[in-house]
């Protein structure tokens, strides 16, 4: 079945992507959306601007479109595809989840969310085994500190996230905007990224990451 996916480089839609592939769809686009809202509720925004290196790294071509939250602007942006399918990142986003579906009816699309409904916990652990290698680029809950930033998610990581999910209640899943990813590596890269540089943005409160160079890695099969 031929797709496009709603790209955002963040560690959810990659892992749709990822999973939509073994179930044989074939992604013919990844389809960035750079947000209008700077606290956009359908878009991921820290660190869109390096998915080009991501999607070079999946030898899979990229769109990217600057479009605001409404339906009418995702809908003029997927109706320039000929696909059966959409594939998004959504777990536990009712709106976004609602307003995919919405304009993926209108077109004609499947809408496909191999994510939707799965515990978020076992979720981070499935990219972990995996093997996805997934930096935090930006925190915005208590608890999550300027230490966070630029970590890869690994078990430590995780159990501290799950710590901090008992303690503050947040999401452990970064699902509330707690925290934001960019995976740097997945066996659906062909090569691997290193960031070798990037500038930390902190406010006292919440903070974020500019990464400022992106080398590729040869991978060894």
């Amino acid at each position: 079945m031929r797709a496009i996916a709603l790209f955002s480089g963040g560690k959810d839609s990659t892992y749709s992507i990822y999973l939509a592939m073994q179930q044989g769809f074939e992604i013919e686009k990844l389809v960035t959306i750079y947000p209008k809202e700077k606290d956009s509720y359908m878009y991921h925004i820290p660190a869109i601007e390096r998915t080009k290196y991501q999607a070079r790294a999946m030898d899979i071509e990229q769109d990217i479109y600057k479009i605001g939250d409404n339906e009418a602007e995702l809908k003029d942006v997927l109706s320039n595809y000929d696909v059966d399918a959409v594939i998004s990142g959504a777990i536990a986003s009712n709106y976004q989840k609602t307003k995919i579906e919405e304009v993926c009816t209108e077109l004609g699309f499947l809408s496909y969310a191999p994510l939707w409904g799965k515990s978020q916990e076992m979720l981070l652990q499935d990219m972990l085994l995996a093997d996805f290698k997934i930096m935090i680029v930006a925190v915005a809950a208590y608890g999550l500190d300027e230490s966070f930033l630029g970590k890869i998610i690994d078990e430590n990581i995780l159990a501290k996230l799950m710590e901090l999910e008992k303690k503050y209640k947040i999401n452990v899943s970064g699902e509330g905007g707690e925290y934001e990813t960019f995976v740097i590596d997945a066996p659906i890269f062909k090569n691997s990224l290193s960031v070798e540089n990037y500038s930390v943005f902190w406010d006292g409160m919440r903070g974020h990451i500019d990464i400022t160079s992106i080398a590729f890695d040869q991978k060894l099969f």
